[in-house]
């Protein structure tokens, strides 16, 4: 059987992830398993404070479920099985510790297009994820770049070196 682990966050990346498995089961020889994975962020120490650790728990509970539901009931209409496991700490961190403790054959993430500098600039959890971990990681890319995303952002930039060049 194979094992695959794909991280749902609630965005139309991550269903973008979950269709792309759906179809391409197919090309599979063996059957395949899905472990779908939400990683809940640690709150912040001023707010847990002020709240109890079950009430904490249930929010993040309710949280990864809100997130993992619409991925859910596409596979279950699929007849695709799947595990459900929910993580608490560092996105990128927790997807590869997963994907070894529940020894995954392939991660398969999804994202939206992007440019290198815009990448570079916000920051990328599937660039975190295949620099943490030696399994295979496919990525399902969704939509196109934005026009402030191919243009604004690289302008901007551009902008700001020629103002600190003119200093």
């Amino acid at each position: 059987m194979l094992n695959i682990l794909i991280p749902v966050d609630g965005s139309k990346s991550a269903l973008t992830a979950v269709k792309h498995v759906i179809h391409q089961r197919v090309l599979h020889a063996e059957p395949i398993k899905v472990a779908l994975t939400n990683v809940q962020p640690r709150l912040p120490r001023h707010i847990t404070r002020f709240a109890s650790a079950k009430a904490v728990r249930q929010l993040q509970a309710e949280r990864a479920e809100e997130a993992m539901k619409d991925a859910m009931s596409m596979l279950t209409a699929a007849g695709v099985p799947y595990d459900l496991h929910v993580y608490k700490g560092n996105v990128a961190e927790q997807i590869a510790q997963g994907a070894l403790q529940m020894e995954a054959d392939k991660i398969v993430m999804g994202t939206t297009r992007k440019n290198a500098l815009t990448r570079f600039f916000q920051g990328s959890v599937v660039n975190r994820v295949m620099a943490l971990t030696e399994k295979p990681v496919e990525i399902v890319a969704r939509g196109e770049a934005g026009k402030l995303e191919r243009f604004g952002i690289p302008v901007g930039v551009g902008l700001a070196f020629l103002w600190l060049a003119v200093e």
